[in-house]
């Protein structure tokens, strides 16, 4: 069971719902977490100096915590905004 550190489920069915809940989604993070660490630590030898990336970006490439989720509309206006700068900045250093 996730929740072996309370060797008891009973704790947890004695606490509101709401807390029991929480409970139940913050081991199912660790749990997450612990085996992507696992997975991590076996791939570092096949990593290289050149290759190396820290264990919270892999996990965030994993998850899918890295991904943008922005609209597409949302993602090509910043761009033009980006672009209009680059123009403009160089206008004024003199390219």
């Amino acid at each position: 069971m996730l929740l072996h550190r309370y060797h008891n489920i009973e704790f947890i069915l004695q606490t509101e719902a709401d807390i029991g809940c929480a409970l139940i989604v913050k081991a199912l993070e660790q749990e997450r977490d612990d085996r992507l660490f696992q997975q991590w630590v076996v791939q570092l030898p096949l990593m290289g100096k050149e290759n190396f990336v820290s264990f919270a970006d892999y996990k965030d490439k994993i998850t899918g915590a890295n991904i943008d989720r922005r609209s597409t509309a949302e993602i090509l206006a910043e761009l033009d905004e980006i672009e209009k700068e680059l123009q403009g900045g160089g206008d004024d250093n003199g390219s």
